[in-house]
């Protein structure tokens, strides 16, 4: 009995960790997929900017273009809002450092973020309705006219 319970505690161990084995490759992969995504995000950028460049665009259809180029690498990639909005800040940072950035793709970036950042959800929603209930509840009185809590309780006098 004694080997029957040590054998099927080895063979819970075995299995917890072969789970725990299969969610490292899973969060690589992940990590990995918004990393190919901000090189392919760098390069559209990079492509479109020079194309603009070459067909004389002004800022404005330029950013156009770089905006449409941003957006089609985004959707062909399937990525996450959260993951896209991580490998575009990481392609702006990283055409910004090498000074491949131009005032169109920057604007184009910073357009294109704010319509990722306003498809992610930001925490609870707001509240709504009238408020009610009683009136918050405010610092204990002290006994005794003194002492007693901290300075946020002192008594007015």
């Amino acid at each position: 009995m004694k080997t029957f319970l040590l054998s099927a505690a080895f063979r819970a161990i075995a299995a917890t960790a072969g789970v725990g084995a299969v969610f490292v490759p899973i969060a690589a992969v992940a990590q990995t997929d918004v990393g190919a995504l901000s090189l392919s995000l760098q390069t559209a950028i990079a492509d479109a900017q020079t194309a603009a460049a070459a067909a004389g665009l002004s800022q404005a259809d330029a950013e156009a273009a770089i905006i449409a180029a941003i957006q089609t690498t985004i959707v062909d990639s399937g990525a996450s809002p959260a993951e896209a909005a991580t490998a575009l800040t990481n392609a702006r940072v990283a055409l910004s450092a090498s000074g491949a950035l131009s005032p169109a793709a920057a604007a184009a970036t910073q357009s294109v973020y704010a319509v990722i950042a306003g498809m992610t959800p930001s925490g609870a929603p707001a509240a709504s309705g009238p408020a009610s209930g009683p009136a918050p509840v405010s610092a204990p009185p002290s006994a005794g006219g003194g002492g007693g809590g901290g300075s946020d309780y002192r008594p007015t006098t």
